[in-house]
């Protein structure tokens, strides 16, 4: 029983696995990561920092433009992590577009509020968690990567991202969650 138990758990889990950008590890310190990555094809979309409790539309919106939501009614595969963020100009979630070099190389969305863009990531620093990635949880995490950074003397040149690897019907245990920054 137990042995099924655990074939189902390793398969569900596994289930939920994407394909993800590819990154040059620099440094690893325990679940904290230095990392680079190389410029990447985006799907985004932005909303107003008062609409914070919109992060389901947000990704309803994406979503829809990789499942066909698009010009050329085309599916995109699903890509991991999902990124959310505070900005300057409003909270934005994004999606990776692993499998194109440019923006052009996608079917135009059919949503005016998915922007296709390239995003340069560069050098940033992580810090991993499980569970979920609730406010109490990132802020808690925060803290731990910020002092990090503090003692280590490493330039911050971002907002912080936070990044969720799974599906919502993914079990808390087997979570993947990330902060990152991108520092110099």
């Amino acid at each position: 029983m137990i042995k099924i138990l655990t074939l189902f758990l390793f398969t569900f889990t596994m289930a939920d696995t994407y394909k993800q950008p590819s990154y040059k590890l620099i440094k690893e310190d325990n679940n904290i990561q230095m990392r680079e990555y190389s410029k990447y094809v985006i799907a985004k979309t932005v909303i107003d920092q008062g609409n914070l409790d919109e992060d389901n539309n947000m990704f309803r919106k994406l979503g829809g433009y990789i499942f066909g939501n698009n010009v050329k009614n085309a599916s995109i595969p699903m890509t991991a992590p999902v990124i959310t963020q505070n900005t300057n100009s409003g909270y934005e979630m994004i999606f990776f577009m692993l499998n194109v070099d440019s923006p052009d190389q996608l079917p135009e969305p059919t949503n005016d509020a998915v922007i296709l863009e390239m995003m340069e990531m560069g050098k940033v620093i992580t810090i991993s968690f499980g569970m979920w990635a609730t406010e109490a949880r990132v802020e808690s995490y925060k803290k731990i990567l910020d002092e990090y950074i503090s003692a280590n003397n490493i330039e911050i040149t971002s907002n912080l991202m936070v990044a969720q690897y799974n599906s919502p019907w993914a079990l808390p245990p087997f979570r993947k969650n990330e902060l990152i920054y991108k520092i110099k």
